[in-house]
């Protein structure tokens, strides 16, 4: 058996030789990209490789059983990609499995899915011969964080607290997004080794995005004209409406949180000290503040309404820009 999974947040410069297999689960373009350069740089390290990349809604299953199990005439090794190996079909899907029986050691596999389904043998044979690495995509502030502490420690390089809230705040929910701004920061920063809050402003004030926080304060203070330019904003950002409803997700959790909270007897200042952890210590007195706003029968309502979106952005054939900002509207018309 291979070492406990690891997400590629933990992943970090951990030695890979040839020989070893990595199974990369997820769907996060950048890590997994990441990850991909990492264990073939350091695999590169030891010598000569020949690197062959293929994608499972592409190659046949003739070349597949080439690719596994031929010898490179150019090196004494040999590192082979497949990415979109949930596309597979069945007969390429059971070799690979079955490589995994008998791998070479001068060879070393990256296995890439968006998923994988445990039950089947052919997965297990992978999962138990291979380095398991999660690439999921940044569900929760907290996410960019811990990346952002790892690239800053790697670029050698430090934030203040508040300079780590805003850089956070003003960015998409997304890890290329804040490498691209990270690697503007870096530059603009130059041989200093601390990012400033002044150094911020001057990276991402022609943002067109604009800050979640500023969304969420024209959603919290009944705001519409604003929410809706904002929501503009993003999309023009080419931001997808799934993510920009996650976002709404994310906000009326919280406010559901805090309501029930208050219900249950809970001071605003025990429910900010105790309760409000996923929240910046700045803006947490604002989120009490939206709360206010919207009580438990509006945002039971608003619910309803988040979860009828899901449901036809994932299945309607109208236009799912419109569909998103006639959420928006009908939540805000809800208090």
């Amino acid at each position: 058996m291979k070492d406990s999974p690891v997400s590629a947040l933990e992943y970090g410069s951990r030695r890979a030789k040839i020989g070893e297999n990595f199974l990369l689960v997820g769907e996060d373009a950048y890590l997994i990209d990441k990850i991909i350069g990492q264990i073939s740089s350091s695999i590169k390290a030891d010598g000569e490789v020949d690197t062959t990349l293929v994608y499972g809604d592409e190659v046949s299953f003739e070349e597949l059983a080439d690719h596994l199990d031929s010898y490179t005439i150019f090196s004494d090794a040999k590192l082979l990609i497949i990415k979109n190996a949930e596309a597979l079909n069945k007969r390429s899907l059971d070799l690979l499995g079955s490589y995994f029986d008998d791998t070479l050691e001068s060879q070393s596999l990256i296995v890439v899915s968006s998923k994988i389904d445990g039950k089947f043998t052919v997965w297990k044979k992978m999962t138990a011969g291979s380095l398991r690495i999660d690439c999921d995509p940044p569900k929760f502030s907290r996410d960019i964080r811990s990346w952002l502490n790892t690239e800053l420690r790697r670029i050698g390089k430090s934030m203040s607290a508040q300079a780590i809230d805003d850089f956070i705040s003003r960015i998409e929910l997304d890890y290329y997004t804040a490498a691209n701004e990270l690697i503007k920061l870096d530059i603009l920063t130059g041989k200093r080794d601390q990012i400033t809050v002044k150094d911020l402003e001057t990276s991402l004030s022609g943002k067109r995005l604009g800050t979640r926080i500023d969304f969420y304060r024209a959603i919290g203070g009944g705001n519409l004209p604003i929410a809706i330019k904002h929501l503009h904003l993003m999309i023009d950002s080419e931001m997808e409406p799934i993510r920009i409803l996650f976002q709404l997700i994310q906000l009326f959790n919280t406010l559901w949180k805090i309501q029930l909270l208050r219900k249950n007897k809970l001071s605003d200042s025990e429910i900010s000290a105790k309760h409000l952890f996923e929240i910046f210590a700045t803006q947490r007195k604002e989120y009490l503040a939206f709360a206010r706003r919207y009580p438990l029968p509006a945002l039971e309502k608003v619910m309803d309404i988040i979860y009828q979106t899901d449901y036809e952005l994932k299945s309607s054939s109208i236009d799912r820009n419109m569909i998103i900002e006639l959420c928006l509207i009908k939540i805000m018309e809800t208090v």
